[in-house]
């Protein structure tokens, strides 16, 4: 592991006279927020910044400062049409695939800013701060280097990178640094129940019915302890639609007690192939099963795309979480 250079990404900022901050495809709040952040910084330097993403944003993450300037774009053309920038800033992004559309948008320089170590370490700089439990610490000690202060606003959109990547502070990532971080962005103004608010009550109908089809599905392996998972097809969600964040869905299965490896596979109603979603509790490292897919993410949440059907997928999947179980269980 390469100490993050925290330095040379603060003299890559400085030296941008123009930014447009992005994420990974599908982002979420931690990719959303830490993008943001960053725009709104770099605002505070005297830079003109965007937030550009290769997905629609959900709406859910409507409370955050700053959410409506957010835009996406929709194909590589659409990308290239964008004004260009001298500084991307690829934020909680492991690979530049993972960019999408995003990594087609003109620009000079490729800053790349993540916690994962899974990262493939692509762009000009990788600012890839694996102790951090979420990009958006990453991003403020960067706005730390930068000399860019903490306010109301900025605390905001930190805190809630915090609280969705430690998954409310459930996750094996919340460490006294993180709960340090909390107490600093506290400090600075965020509003912390309503946040959380923000990030919990956020059900429609349409969910519900998803809940009770996920329901429906769950499967406990017979095979082995401490493995549950959901699958659901592309004619499944038809009916319903799919939900703007899928991270509730998985933690169906994770809730069972005793529950070791939890799995979510879906086929996407647009596009080929399934999605496959990945949570454990330590010590199984379930990155290194995504990985054997082409994805990646943290040892106990990660995930990929395969190729084929949710039933093709499963038959490949279920072997290697059943091996993982089997190879790291302790010895009687």
């Amino acid at each position: 592991m390469t100490d993050p250079d925290y330095a040379a990404a603060c003299a890559i900022v400085r030296g941008a006279d123009s930014v447009i901050c992005t994420s990974h495809l599908n982002p979420d709040a931690d990719g959303i927020a830490t993008a943001l952040a960053l725009a709104l910084a770099c605002e505070r330097l005297g830079k003109p910044a965007r937030v550009v993403l290769p997905s629609p944003a959900p709406r859910l993450y409507a409370f955050l400062p700053g959410f409506a300037r957010v835009s996406a774009v929709a194909d590589v053309a659409a990308a290239r049409r964008q004004p260009p920038c001298a500084l991307l800033i690829a934020c909680d992004c492991g690979d530049r695939e993972r960019l999408g559309a995003a990594a087609a948008l003109p620009h000079q320089r490729l800053l790349n800013l993540d916690h994962h170590a899974s990262n493939t370490r692509f762009g000009d700089l990788a600012l890839v701060d694996e102790e951090a439990c979420c990009s958006g610490l990453v991003a403020a000690r960067l706005l730390e280097h930068l000399g860019v202060p903490l306010d109301r606003e900025l605390a905001t959109l930190l805190y809630a990178t915090l609280v969705y990547d430690t998954g409310r502070f459930l996750h094996p990532n919340t460490t006294a640094e993180a709960f340090r971080f909390a107490a600093r962005l506290a400090e600075a103004g965020v509003d912390i129940a309503a946040v959380n608010r923000a990030l919990t009550y956020t059900r429609s109908p349409r969910d519900l019915g998803l809940l009770k089809l996920a329901l429906e599905r769950l499967t406990i392996d017979a095979e082995v302890p401490g493995l549950a998972g959901i699958a659901l097809t592309r004619a499944e969600l038809a009916a319903l639609g799919e939900p703007e964040e899928w991270s509730e869905i998985i933690e169906i299965p994770r809730s069972l007690a005793d529950n070791r490896i939890a799995y979510l596979v879906r086929e996407p109603l647009e596009g080929a192939g399934a999605r496959i979603s990945l949570r454990s509790v330590p010590p199984y490292d379930v990155a290194a099963v995504a990985a054997a897919f082409g994805g990646g993410g943290h040892r106990q949440a990660a995930g990929a795309t395969y190729p084929g059907t949710a039933a093709a997928c499963l038959a490949e999947l279920l072997p290697r979480l059943r091996a993982l179980l089997a190879d790291a269980r302790p010895a009687p």
